[in-house]
């Protein structure tokens, strides 16, 4: 029994990984985690698979574990569906969705060390990183 919890904690934790923390908030932010929506305060940490969802009259600053730095207005929709920074293994994965609202992105080691990994999608394209910053506002 034990082994049947402690595999399935490993794999919760796999597929459930930190990518970053949340550094300040303005308002009311909720996160989506699986079926669970919570309300969050700065420290907050983040992970894979998380939507965040800014309240009108809110807003949150984002730092991702590669220094990708990332702020949402309010009415915000944004989901993290994938955040895999790792030089030391060459493995480079990000894919970011902004489904709605506006936001500010500017990009970390990822951007210097392998950009065209990036994808930071909306509605109608996506967005490529090229070692940049950008604001964008999908309505």
């Amino acid at each position: 029994m034990k082994k049947i919890v402690l595999l399935g904690f490993t794999l919760t934790s796999f597929l459930f990984s930190n990518v970053g923390i949340v550094k300040n908030i303005t308002g009311e932010v909720d996160i989506k985690r699986g079926k669970e929506v919570i309300p969050i305060k700065a420290g907050f940490t983040l992970k894979k698979g998380d939507i965040i969802m800014t309240k009108s009259k809110s807003s949150i600053g984002i730092i991702f574990d590669d220094g990708t730095v990332l702020a949402l207005d309010e009415k915000a929709v944004f989901v993290i569906n994938s955040f895999k920074v790792k030089p030391e293994t060459k493995e480079f994965n990000v894919d970011l969705f902004l489904q709605k609202g506006k936001a500010v992105f500017t990009s970390g080691k990822v951007g210097k060390l392998k950009p065209e990994s990036v994808k930071f999608r909306i509605p109608e394209g996506i967005i490529g990183i090229r070692g940049t910053k950008f604001a964008v506002e999908v309505k």
